[in-house]
């Protein structure tokens, strides 16, 4: 499972250029990252690839304005 955070949280963060946080409980593993305001179509693509290769995902305003995706990762995080 590890590699696969891995690989999402890198993806991201080349795609966007932020830092991505973790955030780890009993369900898995949440990969959160700040979208730039200004996105081609090139990094969107390669954002909602990283995406894809979770459990679920989703895109959630933050209280300062900013836009944020999100990947789950679920389960065992070993």
């Amino acid at each position: 499972m590890r590699p696969r955070i891995e690989s999402i949280a890198a993806r991201l963060l080349a795609a966007t250029g932020t830092e991505v946080e973790r955030r780890e409980d009993q369900t898995g593993v949440r990969l959160i990252v700040a979208l730039p305001e200004e996105l081609d179509e090139s990094h969107r693509a390669f954002i909602l690839a990283a995406l894809a290769d979770a459990d679920d995902y989703g895109h959630d305003h933050a209280g300062d304005g900013t836009q944020q995706a999100w990947a789950l990762i679920t389960g065992g995080t070993q």
